[in-house]
């Protein structure tokens, strides 16, 4: 979700670098496999959601973005009359 407005989703940039080895000997596959806890995800008839990874110039998809962030925030505009909070303006009582 964008700033002040929750229906207006933006897009989630990650930067990874990961550097794989080119192979692994069975011995250090199964001292992973020890090591590491169970997988999360194995093979399954049912149909898995799909992502796919695209190229995107983070600049040039922000200020694409610009007028959707933009779009319907007024509702979330803060209290611009100075009164804040409150009960309409009714003073508190001292005792």
């Amino acid at each position: 979700p964008t700033y002040k407005n929750p229906f207006i989703h933006g897009d989630l940039f990650l930067i990874l670098n990961i550097q794989f080895p080119d192979g692994l000997d069975s011995d250090t596959q199964t001292n992973l496999r020890e090591l590491l806890p169970p997988p999360l995800n194995t093979a399954s008839d049912k149909c898995d959601e799909e992502h796919f990874v695209t190229d995107i110039d983070p600049v040039a998809s922000y200020n694409a973005n610009k007028v959707n962030m933009q779009a319907g925030s007024e509702a979330y505009d803060d209290d611009e009359d100075g009164e804040g909070r409150g009960g309409g303006g009714v003073p508190c009582q001292q005792m």
